[in-house]
């Protein structure tokens, strides 16, 4: 019985699929195997590359990894050819041909395809590692009398290790507020004090630059903001509908994308909402009036926001995306704007 897969497996294996890919194995005589050097250095029938995962270190960004939550790691990849003699062409030279294809094709595509680990998706970027004399003895002084063939050495970042139970993401901040008793014996007291959120700034998004950032916020009662919070059996709620100001390039779409929390954490609901921004400026000081079917933008209702029967409260996370292609031939960047928050609650 095969043993089952892991996160490691997946991405390694993806690894060497991409390797296989790119050269051209099938057509090329050519097998691209992951193990330890010598375990493929005497298969002499047809050429081979070989990638051993040799080492492996954290990411060195995360201070405390709890249990239920991502480990990031570094990996790094030793990736040796073994070329045969071939149509008067010597093995040496065919070394250096699959080893020249190999370097190509990270060098040409340093950030690898997604890779689906279940609902998680995994992207890495290859980094070209030089390696001294003494480094490159140490690792085949391993390898018993395997004799060296052409390597070279690459990170791969980063790997996540993704627990089989991941913890359930908490709600977010919206607003922030403080009081002060004079007497000690009120500091279990309910809180009554004044609550605020986060100010919008004046915002320009510099549409000359091909990677523009959309910027958003709410109008709500002649104000811009980013967080609101009601109770949803109030009359405000009642009245609420979510208008919003969408800065960006006018000539171009963005897509609104609504995130939701209850009890089982944040997770996308509903399909994207395709809008173009109103202009390339958010000034909170100067709200633009009215301008039907342009400004402010209404998102269909109803509210995707709701809170379960057994639960007391809920969120709703709102932000604008649009996808480009940064570099030719490579895959499209998800660009995201800042995000708008809100929170619903019951009182009874």
């Amino acid at each position: 019985m095969p043993l089952p897969e892991s996160s490691l497996s997946i991405i390694c294996a993806s690894i060497g699929d991409y390797v296989r890919n790119g050269v051209n194995a099938a057509t090329n005589n050519i097998t691209v195997s992951i193990a330890a050097p010598a375990e493929v250095a005497e298969d002499d029938d047809q050429h081979r590359i070989n990638l051993f995962f040799y080492r492996f270190e954290p990411a060195g960004i995360q201070s405390s990894v709890r249990p239920d939550e991502f480990w990031h790691m570094r990996m790094y990849c030793l990736i040796t050819t073994f070329g045969i003699d071939e149509d008067d062409i010597p093995a040496g030279e065919n070394d250096l041909r699959m080893l020249g294809e190999v370097m190509r094709i990270f060098h040409e595509r340093p950030v690898l395809a997604a890779v689906n680990i279940g609902t998680v998706s995994v992207r890495l970027q290859v980094v070209f590692t030089p390696v001294t004399d003494e480094q490159i003895n140490q690792i085949w002084s391993t390898q018993s009398d395997t004799v060296y063939r052409p390597s070279v050495l690459y990170e791969l970042a980063l790997a996540p290790v993704i627990p089989s139970q991941l913890r359930t993401e908490p709600p977010l901040v919206g607003s922030l507020g403080h009081q002060v008793f004079g007497d000690p014996a009120q500091r279990y007291s309910g809180f009554s004090g004044n609550v605020s959120g986060p100010r919008v700034p004046l915002r320009r998004v510099d549409i000359a630059n091909p990677q523009w950032v959309p910027q958003i916020c709410w109008i709500y009662q002649n104000t811009c903001v980013q967080t609101l919070s009601f109770d949803i059996d109030s009359p405000e709620f009642a009245g609420f509908s979510p208008d919003l100001w969408i800065a960006g390039d006018s000539g171009e779409n963005v897509s609104l994308v609504w995130e939701v929390w209850d009890s089982n954490g944040w997770r996308q609901i509903g399909a994207p909402h395709v809008v173009t921004p109103f202009n390339d400026t958010i000034d909170p000081v100067q709200i633009p009036a009215p301008v039907p079917g342009l400004f402010p933008e209404t998102l269909p209702l109803p509210l995707p926001v709701t809170i379960p029967v057994d639960e007391n409260a809920a969120q709703g996370l709102l932000y604008a995306t649009r996808s480009i292609v940064v570099i030719e031939g490579q895959p499209a960047v998800e660009i995201r704007s800042n995000p708008l928050l809100i929170s619903l609650y019951r009182t009874t």
